[in-house]
């Protein structure tokens, strides 16, 4: 038997994504497909924030006024974009979880999800305006996702939402077993 190196909010997330994954109607019906994207980009990232937040928590140097003051003056741009959550990690915890494989198939999951949810399906105003990262868009979608793009369309197959799944769970396995070597005494509870 395997064991993983998980937080309690990670192993919460990891049971329902797999869920989702294998929901009958997430593997033919266009809006059960979609809704199965959009739930695993939101647990993933509900989970980073819970993290994030309890990183804070952890630090001796909230017990400072001065470092409180500060950190309730930015805290929500914290959380406004994963480039932000990234960014955070990085500078603030030295958790860097950007560039590898898992981090990268996992920015497929969030772009399809911001195309969904934002671009009613198809690409949003601002994706197509990075024209420099549509060619990675497209390649991802179809390697990552197997989502086929067309001008501003996006078709999902039937393996979008197993695949958004799997993708997400490789996500949380290694974001949890980063955060867990660099902070092995750190509990981040399901809630």
């Amino acid at each position: 038997m395997i064991a993983w190196n998980l937080t309690e909010s990670g192993e919460v997330v990891l049971r329902r994504v797999g869920i989702l994954g294998t929901t009958p109607f997430a593997n033919s019906d266009q809006d059960g497909i979609r809704a199965a994207v959009v739930s695993c980009a939101t647990l993933v990232e509900a989970h980073v924030d819970k993290v994030i937040k309890s990183l804070f928590s952890f630090d001796a140097a909230m017990a400072l006024p001065l470092t409180r003051v500060l950190h309730a003056e930015v805290q929500d741009s914290i959380f406004r974009t994963w480039e932000s959550r990234r960014k955070w990690l990085a500078t603030a915890f030295g958790l860097n979880i950007s560039g590898d494989r898992q981090s990268q198939e996992f920015d497929a999951v969030i772009d399809l999800r911001n195309s969904i949810v934002h671009g009613d399906g198809q690409l949003t105003d601002l994706q197509l305006s990075r024209f420099k990262d549509l060619f990675r868009l497209k390649e991802q979608y179809a390697r990552v996702l197997s989502a086929q793009m067309n001008g501003r369309s996006i078709t999902l197959s039937s393996e979008v939402a197993l695949r958004s799944a799997i993708v997400s769970r490789d996500f949380i396995l290694h974001f949890d077993n980063e955060l867990l070597v660099r902070f092995p005494a750190l509990t981040v509870r399901a809630s």
